[in-house]
C-alpha cells in the first residue's frame, strides 16, 4: 500500500501548526510525515 504527499502550501502548514502549539493543550511539537509507505506513518502513532 502506498500514499501520496499532498502539496499543502508552506503557508498553511505554518499557520496550522502555530495554532495547534498556541490553543491546544500539550501539543508540542508539530510534523508533516512526507513518508510515501504507511509504515512511516505507524512510527509516529
Amino acid at each position: 500500500m502506498t500514499a501520496d504527499v499532498y502539496p499543502f502550501d508552506m503557508a498553511f502548514l505554518t499557520r496550522v501548526a502555530n495554532r495547534m502549539v498556541n490553543e491546544v493543550r500539550g501539543i508540542n511539537p508539530v510534523t508533516y510525515d512526507v513518508a510515501s509507505k504507511p509504515p512511516g506513518t505507524i512510527e509516529w502513532e
